[in-house]
């Protein structure tokens, strides 16, 4: 009788990151090994949900493709633990991490092609004695229905990508604004354009916006100075969104390259990837 052949444990790479480019091609050819092992691991109880944000939506998601690749996909590893010890599966953390890692070793991707670092940083309601297990608002807010069928970015028979809200999007970029940010975000708003969604973005829209969707990051609890530098930084965004509009695509990443250096040498040094997790984290 034919025995089934073993797969041996990977070997950790040598690479601390990832540096091969993720375009949306070769996601599609990562991502089908890492659903076959995800079966593999998980059986009969796949699907395997995965609630992402980041680069990874703006490359994969067919609304946008604005990006040409990113190096990692974030995802939101607390959500999913949680979810998985409802369902039963308490070891599902380590099976989902063997399954990353495997696919790692089988690319030679970097450790962090998949990682949920970021997670450190999202809002969350840790375990009460009325409610024993974490509550993770991003990941809970991504889950909803509308949103599922909105914002999943890639779909295999076992494995699906669901792209966090557009509004947590926008929220969570605002927080850091380092690198692609502005871009990322200036795309979403026009994005919420194309859809109909919104006809104008002024200030007052984003802030009113962000205040109903993303109430766990604690507007409420910024101080005058954080307030500043969110509002300074949307006013910028929203500019970038209507020089997009009026270039066209065709200079997005040019576009992307100067308003980020003419942002950055025009703020105080202190604004710049200012976050503003340290007011409230937890809600």
């Amino acid at each position: 009788m034919a025995h089934e052949k073993r797969i041996p444990t990977p070997q950790k790479t040598k690479k601390s990151t990832n540096d091969i480019p993720l375009t949306s091609e070769y996601l599609l050819v990562v991502l089908s090994d890492l659903s076959t092992r995800i079966a593999r691991y998980f059986g009969s109880m796949a699907p395997v949900n995965l609630v992402v944000h980041g680069g990874v939506v703006m490359v994969l998601h067919e609304g946008l493709k604005t990006r040409p690749y990113t190096l990692d996909i974030d995802y939101c590893h607390r959500g999913f633990v949680v979810e998985w010890a409802n369902r039963g599966l308490c070891d599902a953390d380590a099976r989902l991490k063997k399954c990353i890692a495997e696919t790692a070793e089988r690319f030679d991707l970097g450790p962090d092609w998949m990682n949920a670092h970021a997670d450190t940083a999202l809002p969350h309601r840790p375990p009460l004695e009325k409610a024993p297990q974490t509550y993770d608002h991003v990941w809970h807010a991504a889950m909803e229905k509308q949103n599922m069928e909105d914002n999943t970015i890639y779909r295999s028979d076992y494995l699906r990508l669901i792209a966090v809200p557009w509004s947590w999007g926008v929220a969570l970029k605002l927080q850091r604004y380092l690198k692609f940010d502005p871009y990322d975000i200036a795309c979403i708003l026009n994005r919420g354009k194309t859809i109909r969604a919104v006809r104008h973005w002024d200030l007052r829209t984003i802030e009113v916006w962000l205040r109903q969707q993303c109430s766990a990051l604690g507007y409420d609890w910024f101080s005058a100075e954080q307030i500043y530098i969110m509002r300074e930084r949307m006013q910028h965004a929203i500019c970038f969104a209507q020089k997009i509009e009026a270039e066209g695509k065709a200079q997005l990443m040019t576009l992307q390259q100067q308003s980020q250096q003419q942002y950055f040498f025009s703020q105080k040094p202190q604004h710049a990837g200012t976050s503003f997790t340290n007011v409230v984290r937890v809600r």
